[in-house]
């Protein structure tokens, strides 16, 4: 059987199979996050402030993962003189949060400069770098 219903997008749908085919599907599509991993770092820098030599501080880093797709990251030091960070490799679910901590053992007197690299899979952060210092005071 033939349709004599010019095409004219719904409005030849709902003639051809009724008003209901124009109904809301029983799904709703999630579009709040976006479909790439998308990285989220707490805080930008750390400063370990002034301690005194031989003194080990650690300090939280808050990584978040604001999109839908897993957010893998790999963790390195540019110096890695006195501090540490880890694990070196780590991965972070849709809408997930991992804390990792930040550790400076002051072992020499006077600045502690490094920075934190952190290389992801977002396409728009592919390359995070996290500035550390700490003005290490001699013991006394």
């Amino acid at each position: 059987m033939r349709s004599s219903l010019t095409p004219v997008g719904l409005i030849t749908l709902a003639a051809a199979f009724g008003a209901g085919c124009l109904d809301p599907l029983p799904y709703k599509l999630d579009t709040s996050l976006p479909r790439e991993p998308q990285m989220e770092v707490s805080p930008a820098a750390l400063d370990f402030g002034e301690p005194l030599e031989g003194a080990a501080l650690e300090a939280p880093l808050t990584l978040r993962n604001a999109g839908q797709l897993d957010l893998e990251i790999e963790l390195s030091l540019a110096v890695g003189d006195q501090f540490k960070a880890g694990p070196p490799k780590l991965s972070i679910g849709s809408d997930d949060l991992r804390v990792i901590t930040v550790r400076l053992s002051a072992t020499t007197p006077g600045p502690a400069l490094d920075t934190l690299i952190l290389a992801t899979n977002d396409p728009e952060r592919p390359l995070v770098e996290i500035p550390l210092q700490a003005m290490v005071l001699p013991a006394e």
